[in-house]
């Protein structure tokens, strides 16, 4: 997108439903709609994950997973940004899944998955943070870095 373009995320009842039918639903929209309508369906599910309003779907978890799965497939950066975000904001204690693929990430995307990760406080990650320790680029360094600080801290 052009840095002068402005542009609009906003969700209509057809998201609510979705999301309401769950996290099969979830995927094939994902999987079979443009970027608005994604981005569209994904700022939706963020009322649906945020505790603030109530909703307690069952499926949460699963939902979690298909959204780190998500991650690695063929959708623009601005979908993988909104992803990461939803994930920093509302998974509990584990993302598994991309600590088992953070090497897939790409680059550009790569501090905002370490920082994820470290947002779940789970010391199972910090072979991860490791071997980010020292990588090539200071943003993704300093997030490794940050993310074993915050867990020795935690760790007391």
């Amino acid at each position: 997108m052009d840095e002068r373009e402005v542009s609009y995320v906003t969700y209509t009842q057809k998201h609510r439903d979705i999301i309401i039918t769950g996290a099969t639903a979830i995927n094939d929209f994902l999987n079979n709609k443009d970027i608005s309508e994604k981005r569209s369906l994904l700022f939706c599910l963020d009322m649906y994950l945020d505790p603030y309003f109530g909703y307690e779907l069952s499926y949460f978890d699963e939902i979690i997973f298909l959204l780190e799965k998500h991650l690695l497939f063929d959708h623009c950066k601005e979908i993988k940004q909104d992803i990461l975000q939803l994930l920093n904001d509302y998974s509990k204690n584990k993302l598994d899944y991309l600590a088992d693929y953070i090497e897939e990430i790409e680059f550009e995307l790569l501090a905002d998955a370490i920082y994820a990760l470290s947002n779940t406080f789970n010391k199972e990650y910090i072979p991860v943070f490791i071997m980010f320790e020292n990588h090539q680029n200071q943003n993704v360094s300093d997030t490794a870095k940050n993310a074993l600080i915050e867990l020795s801290k935690k760790q007391l």
